[in-house]
């Protein structure tokens, strides 16, 4: 067979195949509802609730120091006292489990800056709640 009737047999074939197809295609539908009620809860973690807290003015040094009831959130890994200055500055406590807190500061830190502290509600799954602040304390 010469190639040009090579090509035109071959042409032949395709154009026979495509003129008369390979059949109909396979078809399927699958068709199913089911309903399903959902809901979505917003978690929310309850901040503890703080007492007035309390600055203690000595020679040299001063003790600040805050009491708190517990939070009543589920989970609750720890609370962090967070102790504000009157010119912006913020120092952080390490994370304590119980309910109370003090720590002795220079006297002059106190004497030049107000402070005022807050607890905050550190949880087993990183949610977190602060409590309001108390009032300005300043030797």
């Amino acid at each position: 067979m010469t190639p040009i009737r090579r090509v035109l047999v071959l042409l032949a074939i395709v154009a026979t195949a495509v003129l008369t197809g390979t059949g109909p295609a396979a078809q399927a539908s699958f068709a199913d509802s089911v309903r399903v009620s959902t809901s979505v809860a917003t978690g929310t973690v309850a901040a503890p609730v703080i007492g007035p807290g309390s600055l203690t003015c000595g020679r040299s040094t001063a003790t600040m120091a805050l009491t708190w009831t517990k939070s009543t959130s589920a989970r609750v890994s720890g609370y962090l006292v967070t102790v504000y200055f009157s010119d912006g500055y913020s120092q952080t406590e390490p994370l304590t489990t119980g309910t109370s807190w003090s720590k002795g500061i220079t006297l002059y830190q106190v004497q030049a800056y107000a402070v005022r502290y807050t607890v905050t509600t550190q949880t087993e799954y990183g949610w977190t709640a602060e409590s309001t602040s108390t009032g300005w304390f300043q030797c």
